[in-house]
């Protein structure tokens, strides 16, 4: 066994293991926005609000205390529990910030769901970076399970030769590829990484 290949699995944080949306949400109205569409991953146009102020908002709530105490998504926390037990690790990629405090929130948030020794690293790229070339620049042998909620990331996963899982959500349901594997939740990942092993 490829212990290294095998047991290692690639994630995306918010929309995959944490609940970004909703505390986003909650963070808006306190500011006093109302959602204008729903089920839309673009945030200016769920807001009705130019993208220069929907991308500088989602910079500020990113590098702001809330990032520290995001939910977990759907049943991660049990699954991500049983997949530790049958020794599986994780390495997330996620497109935060690149402030330092805000990633050491992040981590933080991360180790008090999931523990400390399945998160064996979280490399924080820029607020809405693209993934394509530091998932090439970190892991060029590929072969990896690689999981998102963001389409274009998956197809990333995929150029990098990663096994691309998109976890669904309202604002992806569109989104078809045949190298893809759509999930709903984290038991739907347990039980596909099982199948192929």
């Amino acid at each position: 066994m490829n212990y290294e290949k095998e047991r290692k699995i690639l994630a995306d944080v918010d929309g995959v293991l944490l609940d970004w949306e909703s505390a986003f949400d909650a963070w808006m109205a306190k500011e006093g926005y109302k959602i204008q569409i729903e089920n839309i991953y673009n945030q200016n146009e769920r807001y009705g609000i130019t993208k220069e102020q929907s991308d500088s908002l989602v910079k500020i709530f990113n590098e702001s205390a809330w990032i520290g105490f995001l939910k977990p998504l759907r049943d991660s926390v049990d699954v991500l529990s049983t997949l530790a037990s049958e020794n599986y690790h994780f390495e997330c990629l996620t497109s935060l910030s690149t402030d330092h405090w805000a990633g050491e929130l992040r981590r933080m948030n991360l180790e008090r769901w999931f523990g400390r020794g399945i998160m064996r690293r979280c490399t924080c790229i820029e607020t809405g970076g693209d993934k394509n070339a530091v998932l090439k620049e970190m892991y060029p042998q590929g072969g990896y399970w690689w999981i998102e909620d963001k389409p274009k990331n998956c197809i990333a996963g995929l150029e990098a030769g990663m096994k691309s899982i998109l976890m669904h959500h309202e604002y992806n349901k569109d989104f078809e590829h045949p190298d893809v594997h759509r999930v709903q939740n984290w038991q739907d990942i347990y039980n596909l990484i099982k199948e192929s092993t």
